[in-house]
């Protein structure tokens, strides 16, 4: 995981270094218990949720490629990001990402000024989501391995 960041320049959120528990994503909005404040220091921050468990969300291995897009399809799986001063920014899923066999969801947001810092993260979708992980991608950041 840790060269994953380093190539792509993001953060991981699992949050199995908190607490011992996997993050789990609910159909109604989820807090997620971020380990230090995320920030966007590009106008277009990405959000990538890997699902470790496909069974749990009725995908079969070898036909996730072609599944994945009808379990979640675009703008299907949210997350807001909240500042400090209470500002929420929305991030939706756009696309789909592979690493190590496990499928990811790229969420997106726009018209996010650089610098912004959000200390807050939600996320809901169409159908539980239990152990995964989480990395936030910002290419003009530094990598901060998990």
């Amino acid at each position: 995981m840790a060269a994953l960041l380093v190539a792509m320049g993001g953060v991981a959120l699992d949050s199995l270094t908190l607490s011992g528990a996997p993050v789990a994503i609910g159909t109604d909005w989820t807090t997620v218990q971020l380990r230090e404040a995320l920030t966007a220091n590009t106008g277009r921050p990405r959000l990538i949720v890997y699902i470790r468990d496909l069974a749990a969300v009725d995908m079969d291995r070898e036909q996730v490629v072609t599944q994945l897009p009808n379990v979640f399809p675009h703008g299907s799986v949210q997350a807001q990001a909240r500042t400090r001063d209470g500002a929420d920014y929305s991030l939706t899923l756009t696309g789909y990402s592979f690493f190590r066999g496990m499928p990811g969801l790229v969420l997106e947001g726009a018209g996010v000024a650089r610098g912004t810092t959000f200390y807050s993260l939600q996320l809901r979708a169409p159908r539980p989501i239990e152990n995964a992980v989480m990395i936030w991608l910002d290419s003009l950041g530094r990598a901060r391995p998990d």
